[in-house]
C-alpha cells in the first residue's frame, strides 16, 4: 500500500483521529457501567459485620482513589516534567540539590498529596462517608514525605531488534504508591467513635509515565557524546566517506568533497530517526515524511521536487520506512553506476606485497636497490676458502750396529738427505675439510754415532790414614798419621763409532678447511642464515644452467693460486728436507673473484620469486572497509593474512631442492642463487610484516594527533557504524513491543511466576522540527542543527610512512554535531488510561520542550522543562593504494553551517 493516496495527506489522518475518538468514547462508557455493576454489589451484602463492611469498602474506594490520584499527578508531570529542578522549590527538601529523578518523584508524592486530601476533605470527614449505620472518616494527611513510591520493572520486548548499540533492556514501567492514613469509626446511632487505625492503603498507578520517562530519558542520553547516535551518525558517514572518497579515487576528480555538511545534516537526521525506532520500535512519521524528502531534494539538487506526487509514491507498506545509505551515498555523486563500481573495486582493493617487492628492487637508490647490495654481500661469502699445507711425517731411525757399547757417546748432524723421492700422490677429495692434492716422499739420512764401551780396573795403590795417639796434659786426644797399602778401582772405556740411517716418508697435502662460509642475517625468522662445506666438489669448475648456460668456476681459481704461491715443487721439497715439521703451515683464507654472471641470474632468481608473489599473494577479501572500519586495524589485518600466506607458499618460493644434489649445494654459483632467493623470501615477509604493521602505527598515530580527546571514541563509533551499515536499516511506525514483569535486578519471572505479567506496549513520536537544520516559525528562521566537517588531511590525504615505503593514502574527517529538539511528545498509545469528559480517556504522554514548569498546587515555579539538546564529536577515516591522492579539494579545509556553536542554548 502507498502511505497517502490523495495530494493534502491530512484526510487520512483525520479519519484516524476520528476512529481514536471512537474507541475511548466506547471505552469510557463500558468503564464507567463497570463501576456503577461494583458499586450495587458492594452495597447489596447483608452478610457481612456492618462496621467492617465499612471500613473494606472505605480501604477499596480509598485505594482507588490513590490510582485516580497518581494518575493525575503523572498526567501532570509527562504534559510539564521538571528536566531543570529549583533548588528552593518545597520538593527539594532542605534546600538540598537533588537530581531530577528524585525532584520529580518528590512533586508526585505532593501532587498526590493534594489530591488525596481533596477527596478526602470532601467525603471522609464530618461522617459524610457511611455505611448501614456506620461513618467511616480519615485525617487529611500532612506530609508528601509519608507517602511511599516502590517502581515496578519490566523488560521490553522489541519487534525491532538490534545487537549493535542495543537499548537498555529493562525499564521502570510502573509505580506502587503506598498512603498512611488515620482513621476513625463511628456508630452513627450513638455518635460514638468504636475504633481508630493506622492503615496504609495504596494501589498500582496504571499510567506508565515512568517508562516513558525513562525511555525519552535514555534516548536524549544516546543523542549526546561517545553514545549510540554518535555511533549511527557516524555509520551513515562512512557510508558517504567510502562511497564519495572511492568515486573521487576512482576519477581523480569527482566528487570535488567527500565530506558535505549538507549531507551531514541529513546524515544526523537519519540517525536520530534510526536511534528511535531502535529505542522506541516507532519514529515521527511527519519527520519520515520529511527525512524522505530532504533526502530526495538534497541527493539530486531537486528544489523543484513535487511532493504531492512523490508522497503519493512513498512505500510503507510493512509499516516501516526502509533507508540504505550506501545506496544514497552513491546517488549523492550523481553517477551512481560509476559510483557504485568504484565502490565494488574498494571492497577488494589488493593491499598486497607488491609494493614491499618494489622498494627491495628499487634501483633508483645510490647504491643500487636492497636486493642487488645484498646479492653483493652474499656471492664473495660463497666465493671464499681457507686453505692450508698439512705435512704429515712418519720417522724411522736405524742405529748403526754397537754390540758391546752400549752408552751413546755423540751424535754427528745428519745433514742433507742421501736420498729423495716421491713414492705417491693423493687424488682430491669431494668433501670439505679435505684435500684437493697430496704427495708422498721418501728421505733417507745418515750420520756418524760414535759409541762407548766402560769397565773398571783394580790396582794396589797407598793410602794414609788417622788414628788416636793419646792424651795431652789438658785431657785432651790426640790423633797420629800412617800410610797403608789398600786395593783401588777407576773406569776406563773402548770407543767405536758407527753410521746410523734414518728414513722419513712425508705426506705433504694441500688441504681445504673451510669453503663458502657464509653468514646471512634473516630479519623476519630473527635468526642468521650460517652454513659452510656444503657445495659438492667446490673446487673444480663445471658448467650450470639457470636463466642460460654458464660455467661456474667454483674455487678452483683458490685452489689454482694456493697451490702456485705455497704448493710448488721447491717447496715440496723444503717440507721433505724440514726433518722437524709435522703439523699445518700456510693457512690462508682466499676470494678468488666470482663469475660476472652470477649476480644477474641472482637478480633474476629474485624476479622469478617477485613474479609468483604477486601472482599468487592477494588480500582476502573479508579485509575490506566494511569489515575494518579504522584503516589501522585493516593494516594489521593484512599484515597477518599477507605473511600467513607468503609462510605457507615459502618452501615453493625458495625451491631449495632445485639448487642441491645428494645433500649438498650442486655448485658454487647453486648455493649463492639459493641463498639469495631464502633472504629475499625472508626479506619480504619481514618487509610486509613490518611496513604493514608501521602503518598501522602511523595511522593510529595520525588518529590521535586528529583526534587528540576521542580517539578511542571515534574507533569505537567507526566499528559500530561499519557493523550498521551490514544489516538493513529501517524508521519503524508504532511497532508493538511486549512488556514482561522483571525483577528488581532485571532479572525475569517464569511466565508461571505468580507475579509474572505481560502487556503490550506501542508508542507514537512526535518530533518538533520535523526535519532539524532550518525550520521557520512566523516567517523567522530556526536553526536546530549545527554542523561542522573538518578535512583533516586536506586535498591530497597524508601518505603513511615517507616514500617509497609508503603502502597507503590516508585521510581523515572531524565532524563535529550540536543539535537541539524543540519538542519530543511520546505517546503511550496501549496505555489510554486517563479519563477525559470529552473523549472517554486519553494516553499518557510524555513531553520535552522549553517552557517553565508550574506546581497546580500554588501555581508557583518549581522548575523548567527542556528540549532535548545534545551534541558529539565524531570522524571518519579512509585509505586507498598509494600515488593518488583523496580529501576534499574545494572551499578549503574546514566547512560550518550557519549558526555552528550557537545551536544549544541551555
Amino acid at each position: 500500500m502507498k502511505l497517502w493516496e490523495n495530494e493534502s495527506a491530512r484526510v487520512p489522518l483525520a479519519v484516524i483521529g476520528v476512529l481514536f475518538v471512537l474507541i475511548s468514547a466506547v471505552v469510557s462508557i463500558n468503564i464507567s457501567r463497570m463501576d456503577a455493576q461494583m458499586a450495587a454489589a458492594m452495597t447489596a451484602g447483608d452478610d457481612m459485620d456492618g462496621a467492617d463492611t465499612a471500613l473494606l469498602y472505605a480501604r477499596a474506594d480509598l485505594a482507588r482513589t490513590v490510582n485516580y490520584a497518581g494518575m493525575e499527578a503523572l498526567k501532570q508531570m509527562g504534559e510539564t516534567p521538571v528536566i531543570e529542578p529549583d533548588p528552593g522549590s518545597q520538593y527539594s527538601p532542605g534546600g538540598i540539590e537533588v537530581d531530577v529523578a528524585e525532584f520529580n518523584r518528590n512533586w508526585a508524592k505532593g501532587m498526590i498529596v493534594h489530591t488525596l486530601n481533596q477527596y478526602i476533605e470532601s467525603n471522609y470527614m464530618y461522617d459524610r462517608y457511611t455505611y448501614r449505620g456506620y461513618a467511616i472518616n480519615a485525617e487529611p494527611l500532612e506530609e508528601w514525605q509519608d507517602i511511599e513510591i516502590t517502581p515496578i520493572h519490566m523488560a521490553m520486548d522489541r519487534e525491532l531488534e538490534t545487537l549493535v548499540l542495543p537499548p537498555n533492556d529493562a525499564y521502570e514501567t510502573y509505580w506502587k504508591v503506598t498512603v498512611p492514613l488515620n482513621i476513625s469509626i463511628v456508630d452513627l446511632t450513638s455518635g460514638d467513635v468504636i475504633d481508630t487505625q493506622h492503615i496504609v492503603v495504596g494501589n498500582l498507578i496504571t499510567s506508565r509515565y515512568p517508562l516513558l520517562e525513562g525511555l525519552t530519558s535514555e534516548y536524549a542520553q544516546r543523542l549526546n557524546g561517545a553514545n549510540a547516535v554518535m555511533a549511527e551518525t557516524t555509520a551513515f558517514a562512512n557510508a558517504y566517506t567510502w562511497t564519495r572518497g572511492y568515486m573521487q579515487y576512482s576519477s581523480s576528480k569527482n566528487p570535488e568533497n567527500i565530506v558535505t555538511n549538507e549531507h551531514l545534516a541529513l546524515i544526523v537526521n537519519g540517525a536520530l530517526l534510526l536511534d528511535q525506532g531502535f529505542v522506541f520500535n516507532s519514529v515521527d512519521t511527519a519527520s519520515i515524511i520529511e527525512y524522505a524528502m530532504q533526502t530526495q531534494k538534497t541527493l539530486t539538487d531537486d528544489d523543484k521536487l513535487d511532493e504531492a506526487e512523490f508522497l503519493k509514491n512513498l512505500d510503507v507498506s510493512d509499516g516501516s520506512f526502509e533507508v540504505d545509505p550506501n545506496a544514497d551515498a552513491a546517488t549523492s555523486t550523481g553517477d551512481v553506476k560509476n559510483a557504485t563500481i568504484a565502490m565494488e573495486e574498494a571492497m577488494s582493493f589488493d593491499y598486497n606485497a607488491t609494493p614491499i617487492t618494489d622498494f627491495l628492487n628499487n634501483d633508483s637508490l645510490l647504491d643500487g636497490s636492497v636486493v642487488r647490495q645484498q646479492i653483493a654481500a652474499i656471492i664473495p661469502q660463497v666465493y671464499k676458502t681457507s686453505l692450508a699445507t698439512g705435512v704429515a711425517r712418519q720417522t724411522n731411525v736405524e742405529y748403526g750396529a754397537h754390540n758391546g757399547y752400549k752408552t751413546s757417546h755423540r751424535i754427528y748432524d745428519w745433514g742433507e738427505p742421501d736420498s729423495m723421492r716421491k713414492v705417491g700422490t693423493i687424488s682430491m677429495d669431494t668433501y670439505v675439510p679435505g684435500n684437493l692434492y697430496g704427495e708422498i716422499w721418501e728421505a733417507s739420512w745418515t750420520r756418524e754415532h760414535v759409541w762407548r764401551h766402560y769397565y773398571i780396573v783394580k790396582y794396589p795403590c797407598l793410602k794414609t790414614r788417622t788414628y788416636v795417639c793419646g792424651v795431652d796434659e789438658e785431657g785432651n786426644t790426640v790423633t797420629c798419621t800412617e800410610e797403608y797399602w789398600d786395593v783401588c778401582r777407576r773406569t776406563e772405556y773402548d770407543e767405536m763409532s758407527t753410521i746410523d740411517t734414518r728414513v722419513d716418508r712425508v705426506t705433504i697435502r694441500l688441504k681445504a678447511k673451510e669453503n663458502s662460509k657464509t653468514s646471512i642475517g634473516l630479519d623476519y625468522a630473527g635468526s642468521t642464515l650460517s652454513t659452510s662445506n656444503d657445495v659438492f666438489n667446490a673446487f673444480s669448475s663445471r658448467d650450470v644452467v639457470y636463466a642460460a648456460s654458464h660455467t661456474d668456476p667454483g674455487l678452483e681459481m683458490a685452489y689454482l693460486q694456493y697451490r702456485d704461491e705455497y704448493f710448488s715443487g721447491s717447496d715440496i721439497e723444503s717440507y721433505v728436507k724440514n726433518r722437524n715439521l709435522n703439523s699445518e703451515i700456510n693457512q690462508r683464507t682466499l676470494t678468488p673473484y666470482p663469475p660476472g654472471w652470477l649476480a644477474g641470474e641472482a637478480q633474476l632468481a629474485v624476479d622469478e620469486i617477485t613474479a609468483q608473489i604477486q601472482e599468487d599473494i592477494h588480500l582476502d577479501p573479508d579485509i575490506n572497509y566494511m569489515e575494518y572500519p579504522n584503516p589501522a586495524d585493516a593494516m594489521r589485518a593484512t599484515a597477518v593474512d599477507l605473511t600467513s600466506k607468503i609462510e605457507s607458499n615459502r618452501l615453493d618460493y625458495e625451491d631449495a631442492a632445485r639448487y642441491r644434489s645428494n645433500g649438498k649445494y650442486s655448485s658454487c654459483s647453486a648455493k649463492a642463487i639459493a641463498q639469495v632467493r631464502k633472504w629475499y623470501v625472508d626479506q619480504v615477509l619481514y618487509e610486509v610484516n613490518e611496513k604493514y604493521l608501521d602503518a598501522a602505527e602511523t595511522i593510529d598515530g595520525q588518529i590521535d594527533a586528529d583526534f587528540p580527546e576521542s580517539a578511542g571514541d571515534v574507533r569505537d563509533a567507526n566499528d559500530k557504524g561499519a557493523e550498521l551499515l551490514k544489516s538493513a536499516l529501517s524508521f519503524p511506525i508504532g511497532l508493538t513491543m511486549r512488556a514482561e514483569h522483571v525483577r528488581d535486578d532485571g532479572s525475569r519471572y517464569g511466565v508461571d511466576d505468580i507475579a509474572y505479567w505481560d502487556e503490550s506496549v506501542t508508542l507514537g513520536v512526535d518530533m518538533e522540527p520535523d526535519y532539524l537544520f532550518e525550520d521557520s516559525d512566523d516567517g523567522k528562521k530556526l536553526i536546530n542543527l549545527g554542523v561542522q566537517n573538518i578535512c583533516l588531511g586536506g586535498a591530497t590525504g597524508v601518505p603513511m610512512l615517507p616514500p617509497p615505503n609508503y603502502v597507503v593514502q590516508f585521510n581523515s574527517w572531524l565532524i563535529n554535531v550540536e543539535g537541539r529538539i524543540d519538542g519530543f511528545t511520546l505517546i503511550d498509545a496501549d496505555n489510554e488510561v486517563h479519563p477525559n469528559p470529552m473523549f472517554g480517556h486519553e494516553a499518557q504522554v510524555y513531553k520535552r520542550k522549553r517552557e517553565p514548569v508550574y506546581d497546580p498546587i500554588n501555581l508557583l515555579p518549581i522548575g523548567d522543562n527542556l528540549p532535548i539538546e545534545f551534541g558529539f564529536t565524531t570522524g571518519t577515516f579512509i585509505i586507498v593504494p598509494p600515488n593518488k591522492f583523496i580529501g576534499d579539494k574545494e572551499g578549503g579545509n574546514i566547512e560550518e553551517s550557519e549558526k555552528f556553536g550557537e545551536i544549544i542554548i541551555r
